[in-house]
Protein backbone atom coordinates (compact mmCIF):
# COMPACT_ATOMS: atom_id res chain seq x y z
CA UNK A 1 0.00 0.00 0.00
CA UNK A 2 1.17 3.47 -0.68
CA UNK A 3 2.13 5.99 1.89
CA UNK A 4 0.11 9.13 1.55
CA UNK A 5 2.14 12.27 1.98
CA UNK A 6 1.25 15.80 3.33
CA UNK A 7 1.03 17.74 0.24
CA UNK A 8 1.95 21.18 1.76
CA UNK A 9 5.51 19.72 3.05
CA UNK A 10 6.04 19.13 -1.01
CA UNK A 11 7.76 21.99 -1.84
CA UNK A 12 7.80 22.51 -6.24
CA UNK A 13 9.68 25.25 -8.09
CA UNK A 14 8.05 26.19 -11.23
CA UNK A 15 10.11 27.58 -13.71
CA UNK A 16 8.14 30.14 -16.54
CA UNK A 17 5.05 32.34 -16.61
CA UNK A 18 4.05 31.42 -19.63
CA UNK A 19 0.28 29.63 -20.24
CA UNK A 20 1.95 26.14 -19.26
CA UNK A 21 3.97 27.11 -16.52
CA UNK A 22 1.41 29.74 -14.77
CA UNK A 23 -1.54 26.91 -15.37
CA UNK A 24 0.84 24.25 -13.73
CA UNK A 25 1.70 26.69 -10.58
CA UNK A 26 -2.18 27.23 -9.98
CA UNK A 27 -2.96 23.36 -10.38
CA UNK A 28 -0.62 22.34 -8.22
CA UNK A 29 -0.88 25.05 -5.36
CA UNK A 30 -4.79 23.93 -5.35
CA UNK A 31 -3.93 20.45 -4.87
CA UNK A 32 -2.57 21.58 -1.68
CA UNK A 33 1.40 21.58 -2.79
CA UNK A 34 3.82 24.82 -1.82
CA UNK A 35 4.97 26.19 -4.93
CA UNK A 36 7.19 28.96 -5.74
CA UNK A 37 6.86 30.34 -8.98
CA UNK A 38 9.42 31.90 -11.98
CA UNK A 39 8.49 34.89 -13.45
CA UNK A 40 11.05 36.65 -16.25
CA UNK A 41 9.64 39.65 -16.93
CA UNK A 42 9.06 42.12 -13.96
CA UNK A 43 5.70 43.29 -15.64
CA UNK A 44 4.27 39.66 -15.51
CA UNK A 45 5.34 39.02 -11.91
CA UNK A 46 3.48 42.72 -11.01
CA UNK A 47 0.63 41.81 -12.83
CA UNK A 48 0.35 38.31 -10.98
CA UNK A 49 1.51 39.90 -7.50
CA UNK A 50 -1.11 42.40 -7.97
CA UNK A 51 -4.20 41.54 -9.77
CA UNK A 52 -4.06 37.73 -9.36
CA UNK A 53 -3.79 37.06 -13.38
CA UNK A 54 -1.36 36.58 -15.39
CA UNK A 55 -2.77 38.98 -18.80
CA UNK A 56 -0.14 38.39 -20.73
CA UNK A 57 0.18 34.90 -20.94
CA UNK A 58 -3.60 33.45 -19.41
CA UNK A 59 -6.57 36.40 -19.43
CA UNK A 60 -9.36 35.73 -17.30
CA UNK A 61 -8.09 33.32 -15.51
CA UNK A 62 -8.02 33.70 -11.68
CA UNK A 63 -4.63 32.72 -9.80
CA UNK A 64 -4.27 31.44 -6.31
CA UNK A 65 -3.68 34.00 -3.65
CA UNK A 66 -1.47 31.75 -2.53
CA UNK A 67 1.11 31.72 -5.40
CA UNK A 68 4.11 34.01 -4.81
CA UNK A 69 5.45 35.10 -8.45
CA UNK A 70 9.51 35.57 -7.88
CA UNK A 71 12.27 36.85 -10.37
CA UNK A 72 14.52 35.04 -8.38
CA UNK A 73 15.27 31.99 -10.05
CA UNK A 74 17.76 30.28 -7.64
CA UNK A 75 15.24 30.96 -4.66
CA UNK A 76 12.45 29.43 -6.67
CA UNK A 77 14.69 26.04 -7.47
CA UNK A 78 16.66 25.78 -4.54
CA UNK A 79 15.50 23.02 -1.67
CA UNK A 80 12.57 22.00 -3.56
CA UNK A 81 11.55 18.26 -3.85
Amino acid sequence: MKEKTDKTKIKIGVVGAGSWGTALADLLDSKGFTVDFWVYEAHVKKQIAEYGENKMYLPGFSLSPNLCPSNNLVKVVSDKD
